[in-house]
């Protein structure tokens, strides 16, 4: 299942990683995440991708996004599942 434009948005700085953590209320099996950039010219990379099944049996996805360009960047997260 794809989402776009998902939680709330926030600005990397050039250099900086974000690491996310979140969950879509149920286990969607493989997810991919990526940044869902608002600002033109600022290159974000994901990395680090996991998936953490919790003792009360929800599921946790992971994800960790670095600016590897020369300006701040207003993102937040897209991506899906593996077709």
């Amino acid at each position: 299942m794809a989402f776009n434009n998902f939680l709330t948005p926030v600005t990397l700085a050039p250099g900086a990683t974000h690491n996310w953590w979140y969950t879509r209320g149920a286990d969607f099996g493989f997810q991919h995440a990526a940044a869902d950039i608002k600002t033109p010219g600022g290159p974000l990379i994901a990395f680090d991708q996991g998936k953490k099944k919790e003792n009360n049996g929800s599921t946790t996805y992971f994800v960790s996004i670095r600016n590897i360009g020369p300006v701040p960047v207003l993102y937040n997260l897209q991506g899906g599942g593996a077709v």
